[in-house]
């Protein structure tokens, strides 16, 4: 995707999280995170538009709805865009709060 397509700032990390849908449970690599979703490493491919609960490292863990908005094999696994959808004010406000930590610890770092 494009980032002028883009509507929330996107914030590269190292964060481990994980989704799952059915059975199938992923845990790996956030490579970014933004207020809209995140980009996730998987070993498999996922289908664009499947349902999937996600997991994130914010403490205590948030779990929030989301959807695949795309899938691409990176090397010798995948990379997903994960949207998120359904978030609630609580969750909302989790994630803002989670991602100000990670910009202003990034700022922090870079100063």
């Amino acid at each position: 995707m494009n980032a002028e397509k883009r509507q929330h700032e996107r914030f590269n990390v190292t964060l481990e999280g994980a989704f799952s849908y059915g059975s199938f449970v992923c845990s790996n690599s956030i490579i970014n995170i933004s207020l809209g979703g995140l980009c996730m490493e998987c070993g498999r491919a996922i289908d664009q538009d499947q349902e999937l609960s996600i997991i994130l490292p914010t403490r205590p863990p948030l779990k929030v709805r989301g959807q695949v908005a795309w899938c691409r094999k990176d090397g010798l696994s995948y990379l997903l865009g994960l949207r998120f959808t359904d978030l609630d004010q609580e969750q909302k406000k989790t994630l803002v709060e989670f991602i100000s930590s990670l910009y202003w610890r990034k700022a922090m770092c870079n100063s």
